[in-house]
């Protein structure tokens, strides 16, 4: 029978024992997201890779899809904030 998974255990509390207890605080805050960003992150590279083409021109593809995205999201939003300006000012020239 072998120590050696008892030995890694301890030395995981030693090393766990002298870890600053601030960085150890923002550690453990910050697992959940980078645990979520490593999870879509594989997601991505599994998507990418039942694609025909290799990984890295399925990527371009959508992170340029993405970006079309965003920008016409954009778009939208600056649109309906002009609507509700000029929408604003129509209402502050009529009580005038």
């Amino acid at each position: 029978m072998s120590r050696q998974p008892k030995k890694n255990f301890l030395r995981y509390i030693v090393l766990n024992s002298r870890y600053n207890p601030e960085l150890q605080k923002r550690s453990l805050e910050n697992r959940q997201k980078k645990q979520e960003d490593f999870d879509n992150f594989v997601g991505k590279l599994k998507e990418y890779s039942r694609s025909n083409k290799p990984i890295w021109e399925a990527a371009a593809e959508d992170e340029a899809r993405t970006r079309a995205t965003g920008i016409e999201e954009q778009r939208r939003i600056a649109e309906e904030i002009q609507k509700r300006r000029d929408e604003i000012k129509r209402h502050s020239l009529n009580t005038n």
